[in-house]
C-alpha cells in the first residue's frame, strides 16, 4: 500500500478560504436577508454569538454575519449569596453563611450600617460525567475530543491552562517564538541546567510553536508502534486535519536561495511542489498550521477544533481545570479527581474511559501521582500502587538541536518558505528559521549564551533586558539555521515530587550522556557551516563591526580578539577556536545544549502502552495519545505526527462500548483493596 505525501493543493487553498482566521471572530459566508441580528439562527453555522453584519450579495442588499466563539465551554459556577443575616461586625467573628460555604466577604446593615452580613461562596458543582474525559487540550488531546465528539461520543476535555482566545499572541505568527516567553508556556528549569517550556494553554504546543505539519513515514509508525497500527486510517487522520488546519508556506526569494543552497552543499535538490511527508534527500515547501499566506498571519491550531464545535450539545471544553490524579475501582479508570479555579474538588465519572494527552512531562507524572510507576517512588509519594512499572517516566527524549548564524545584508522575513531540508544518510532535518527576532527571543528563553550551570532565574530577568537593549545589536538581522539530530540516542526521566500535580516534576535530559549525540553534533556543525559557505548564502552576509572589550566572559570572548573585529561567521555563543580538538568541541556542545522543545518517550508505547487503543498496560479504561508513547523521537517537527495519532486514536475508540458504571465512593475513600499488577 503507498501512502502519498502530497495533498491536493486546490483542496487546501480552499480551506485556507474558509478558515483564513482563526481567532474569536469569523464571517460565516451565509448571505441572509437583513439585519442579521433578528434572523441568528440563519447564521453563526461554526456557532458562537453574532457580533456584527456587513452587506452580501447582489446590490449588497443581504447581509453576512459576524460570530464569535466562546473561548471555553461554560463551566458549573460556584454559587454566590448574601447570608441575609445582620449581626456584629466584622462577620468573620460570628456565625454567617447559613446556606452553607464560606465567607468571601461582607457589608454593612442594619441602622446606620453598624452590623454587618456575609457574602458567602458555595463550592462549584462537579462537572457532569461524559463517556470520555480527556486530560490535556493540545495537539493530540484536541484531535481526539473532535474525531470522538464526531463520532457522536459524549466527550469533556479538561486544560490546566487559559483559552488561547484569552492570550492574544497565540493568534498570529508575528509573535512568534516570543509567545514562548508569555504566560502560554511554563518554563521548567532541568536538573541539567537547561530551561525547557511547556505549553500552558488551550491547543497546547500548537499555540505557541512555528506551525510546522509534517508527516512521518509508514515505516517509522510501524517501528514505532507495531504490525497492528493502521497506517491507511492513521493517514486518513493526517490528511484530514491538513486540509481543516494547514496551507502551504509561501517561498520568499530568499527561501529558494536557500534552497540552492542546500543543493551546493550536497544536501538534495528542490522539491518545488508543497507536501507533507518530509524529503528524505533535499529540501520542501511544507505545510504549516500558521497562514503565511493571510493578512496577520494567522495561526490555526488545535484548539480550533474544540472552538469550531464548541455549538455540539456532545462535547464540553473547561479550562483551568487541573486533574489531580486518575481515579480507580481496581485496575480500572472510572474517573478523574479535579481542582477548579476556585479550589473545589470534585470526581468527574468517566462512563468508556480516560485519556491522558498531557504531554511527555505531565503525564507520566500523572500517572505516577496516580499509581502507576516504579514500585520505590511511589512509596517515597507515599502513593498506593495501582500498577507497578518502572518504565513510567523513563526514557525522557529531548531532541538535539544546533543553531548557528551568520549576519545579513537585509533583513530576513519570519518565514521563509523552503523552510525545511532533510537528509536520512547524515540523520539530520535542517531548518532556516529567518531573522534575528527569532534567535533573540530563544537566547531568552533557552539562556543558549552561558553554560546550563550558569543558567538561573535571575539570568533569564537580565538577558530579557539586555536582549532588548545592546545585545541585539549582535544578534540582528541575522540568518539563522538550525539542525535537529532525527535520533537522539541519551535518554532522561520524569519524577513526581510530590502527589500535588501543580507541583513541577523533576526533569533529567543527560543530554549527550550517550557519545553518538556528540560525534552527530560535530556532523550538524559540519554541515550547518557547509551552508554557510555556499555562494547564494554569502550573497546575503555582510560583515559586522564590534569595538574591542575586556572582561567579556567566554561566551563572547570571539567580539574582543582585536580592535573594531569584523565577525561575519557565527552567532553566540561563539565557537572553539580553529584547530580546537575534539574532546574541545565535545565540551562546547555540552556547555550550549538547549531544549528543542521536541519531548518524547516517558510513557512509551510497549512498554508502558500497549494494544490498538493505546491502553495504559495493567489496567483498564485508561489510554494514552500524546508524545510521550512515542519509543524514539519522530524525525521530523512532530506537530502533524502528534496530532494525527490523537485523531487516529480517537476514531479507534469511539467504537467502544460502555463499561465503567457510576462512582460507588467518595473521592477519598479507597475502592477495595485489591493487589497492585506488576509490570
Amino acid at each position: 500500500m503507498k501512502f502519498s505525501g502530497l495533498i491536493s493543493g486546490a483542496s487546501l487553498f480552499l480551506a485556507a478560504l474558509v478558515h483564513a482566521n482563526p481567532g474569536a471572530d469569523y464571517w460565516d459566508d451565509q448571505c441572509h436577508a437583513c439585519p442579521a441580528k433578528l434572523y441568528p439562527s440563519s447564521h453563526c453555522a461554526r456557532g458562537g454569538e453574532l457580533v456584527a453584519e456587513r452587506s452580501c450579495g447582489p446590490a449588497k442588499v443581504h447581509c453576512e454575519g459576524q460570530c464569535r466563539l466562546p473561548q471555553s465551554s461554560p463551566a458549573p459556577q460556584a454559587g454566590v449569596y448574601w447570608d441575609g443575616e445582620c449581626k456584629p461586625c466584622p462577620a468573620g467573628l460570628y456565625s454567617h453563611c447559613s446556606k452553607g460555604g464560606e465567607r468571601i466577604g461582607q457589608r454593612g446593615c442594619g441602622w446606620a450600617n453598624l452590623f454587618c452580613e456575609a457574602q458567602c461562596r458555595l463550592p462549584s458543582p462537579a462537572p457532569e460525567a461524559a463517556d470520555w474525559v480527556i486530560v490535556g487540550a493540545g495537539a493530540s488531546g484536541c484531535a481526539a475530543a473532535a474525531a470522538l465528539a464526531d463520532a457522536g461520543e459524549d466527550v469533556l476535555v479538561l486544560e490546566r491552562g487559559q483559552s488561547d482566545l484569552d492570550i492574544p499572541e497565540t493568534q498570529q505568527a508575528s509573535t512568534w517564538p516570543a509567545v514562548v516567553n508569555t504566560r502560554a508556556a511554563q518554563e521548567i528549569q532541568w536538573t541539567d541546567g537547561v530551561w525547557g517550556a511547556v505549553a500552558n494553554v488551550l491547543g497546547g504546543g500548537t499555540a505557541v510553536n512555528g506551525g510546522l505539519f509534517i508527516e512521518e513515514e509508514p515505516e517509522f509508525l510501524k517501528q514505532s508502534f507495531g504490525d497492528d497500527f493502521n497506517l491507511e486510517d492513521y493517514y486518513a487522520s493526517s490528511q484530514w486535519l491538513a486540509q481543516n488546519l494547514t496551507t502551504p508556506l509561501q517561498p520568499s526569494t530568499y527561501g529558494k536561495e536557500y534552497a540552492a543552497a542546500l543543493a551546493d552543499a550536497g544536501l538534495g535538490g528542490q522539491h518545488p511542489e508543497p507536501q507533507l511527508r518530509m524529503s528524505s534527500n533535499g529540501s520542501w515547501v511544507a505545510y504549516s498550521t500558521i497562514n503565511t499566506s493571510a493578512a496577520g498571519k494567522p495561526r490555526r491550531g488545535a484548539a480550533i477544533l474544540l472552538h469550531d464545535r464548541a455549538h455540539l450539545k456532545n462535547l464540553r471544553f473547561f479550562t483551568q481545570y487541573q486533574v489531580t490524579k486518575v481515579v480507580f475501582e481496581g485496575q480500572r479508570a472510572v474517573g478523574v479527581s479535579i481542582r477548579t479555579q476556585g479550589g473545589d474538588e470534585h470526581v468527574v465519572t468517566a462512563r468508556k474511559g480516560v485519556i491522558l494527552a498531557a504531554g511527555a512531562i505531565f503525564t507520566p507524572q500523572l500517572l505516577q501521582v496516580s499509581g502507576i510507576g516504579d514500585q520505590a517512588l511511589l512509596g517515597r509519594l507515599g502513593v498506593k500502587a495501582v500498577v507497578k512499572n518502572s518504565a513510567v517516566g523513563q526514557n525522557f527524549i529531548d531532541r538535539n538541536v544546533l543553531t548557528l548564524g551568520a549576519w545579513s545584508s537585509k533583513a530576513m522575513p519570519l518565514f521563509i518558505g523552503y523552510a525545511m531540508a532533510a537528509n536520512t544518510s547524515l540523520g539530520l532535518t535542517i531548518e532556516c528559521e529567518g531573522w534575528g527576532k527569532v534567535a533573540s527571543e530563544f537566547v531568552v528563553a533557552s539562556l543558549a549564551l552561558v553554560p546550563p550551570d550558569q543558567r538561573t532565574e535571575a539570568l533569564r530577568s537580565t538577558m530579557a533586558i539586555l536582549v532588548k537593549t545592546g545585545l541585539l545589536n549582535i544578534i540582528d538581522d541575522m540568518i539563522q539555521l538550525v539542525a535537529l539530530q532525527q535520533n537522539t540516542h541519551s535518554r532522561g526521566h520524569i519524577e513526581a515530587v510530590s502527589t500535588d500535580p501543580k507541583d513541577t516534576p523533576k526533569v533529567t535530559a543527560n543530554y549527550f550522556a550517550d557519545d553518538r549525540d556528540l560525534r552527530q553534533q560535530m556532523v550538524a556543525l559540519e554541515t550547518l557551516l557547509s551552508i554557510l559557505k555556499t555562494a547564494p548564502v554569502q550573497e546575503y552576509v555582510k560583515p559586522k563591526a564590534f569595538l574591542p572589550a575586556t572582561g567579556l566572559p567566554e561566551f563572547l570572548s570571539c567580539f574582543a580578539e582585536t580592535p573594531r573585529s569584523e565577525t561575519t561567521s557565527i552567532v553566540l555563543p561563539c565557537l572553539p577556536m580553529s584547530g580546537s580538538s575534539k574532546e574541545r568541541y565535545y565540551e562546547y556542545f555540552r556547555n550550549t545544549a538547549v531544549s528543542s522543545y521536541h519531548y518524547f518517550g516517558t510513557a512509551a508505547f510497549g512498554s508502558v502502552v500497549e494494544g490498538i487503543d493505546f491502553k495504559v498496560r495493567g489496567t483498564d479504561n485508561l489510554h494514552v495519545i500524546d508524545a510521550s508513547v512515542f519509543p524514539e523521537p519522530t524525525r521530523v517537527n512532530p506537530q502533524g505526527t502528534i496530532m494525527s495519532l490523537g485523531h487516529y486514536i480517537g476514531k479507534q475508540l469511539a467504537t467502544k462500548t460502555v463499561t465503567t458504571q457510576p462512582l460507588r465512593r467518595l473521592q477519598n475513600e479507597p475502592f477495595g483493596d485489591s493487589a497492585p499488577v506488576v509490570i
